[in-house]
């Protein structure tokens, strides 16, 4: 049974009416356990595709795939709590899904370690990185240490288990090595914000943000009281704009 919680959840089918039988239920978690295998085989093409081309324009390629692998959790959390709420007439059946369920998250967690490996140890050694790698790497930092959780869970004890763990530190490590060598964008924004690695970002914006590098607005001087305010500027012949009446034209046949 997996304790761990997923990172998201996609939209998800319906909840499951007191109404529906135990054949209506059975179909269903066997059609949800039918879509976790297609997303499987989905995610494994898509972290092929991600380590054909690393340099150019792929960790935009393995960001689709570690989607992909984040539904597939959300979508097994969802098919575990089918099988939670599955009527005893299904009693029979709840043993043999759980552990079809349990493999493919086995299966998932292995791929994604070691589709993960395989990109972020040729991604580092990249030289030019593109514009935003330390935001979207902090994101998949985060993804990472997500599914690292499910490692801890008593299902990947043993060698193979810890294996995995290492492996799933040593990506974490990479992307963090990835980080290191690219500073984060500018924050544009009016208040200070938190980046990927949970730094306070201090924004660009300000009173004097309109003001050339190196310059600062002037503070207003007081006027006096009884000053008369200043006369406003005479108006540029050049571009002075006058109202102007039918009268003022004259006929074209006079």
């Amino acid at each position: 049974m997996m304790r761990s919680n997923p990172p998201r959840r996609p939209a998800a089918p319906p909840a499951p009416t007191p109404g529906r039988s135990a054949a209506q239920r059975q179909r269903e978690i066997a059609t949800l356990l039918m879509r976790l295998d297609a997303m499987l085989k989905q995610s494994a093409e898509l972290a092929q595709t991600a380590r054909e081309r690393v340099s150019v324009g792929g960790l935009a390629r393995y960001r689709r795939f570690s989607r992909r692998v984040r539904d597939f959790f959300a979508l097994a959390a969802l098919t575990q709590e089918r099988l939670d709420a599955a009527p005893e007439e299904m009693e029979d059946l709840i043993d043999p899904m759980t552990t079809a369920l349990e493999r493919l998250h086995a299966r998932m967690v292995v791929q994604f370690v070691e589709g993960s490996a395989g990109f972020f140890a040729s991604f580092a050694r990249v030289k030019a990185l593109p514009i935003g790698t330390h935001e979207m790497c902090g994101v998949e930092l985060r993804g990472v240490l997500e599914i690292r959780k499910f490692l801890d869970d008593p299902l990947y004890e043993g060698e193979r288990g810890q294996a995995l763990r290492a492996e799933a530190d040593r990506i974490a490590a990479l992307i963090r090595r990835v980080m290191d060598r690219i500073p984060p964008l500018p924050d544009f924004g009016d208040e200070p914000s938190i980046g990927p690695r949970g730094t306070l970002n201090s924004p660009l914006k300000g009173p004097n943000a309109h003001m050339p590098p190196g310059r600062a607005a002037r503070p207003a001087v007081a006027r006096p009281a009884n000053m008369p305010p200043p006369a406003p500027p005479a108006p540029n012949p050049s571009t002075e704009v006058r109202s102007l009446s039918l009268d003022q034209f004259e006929d074209d046949e006079d």
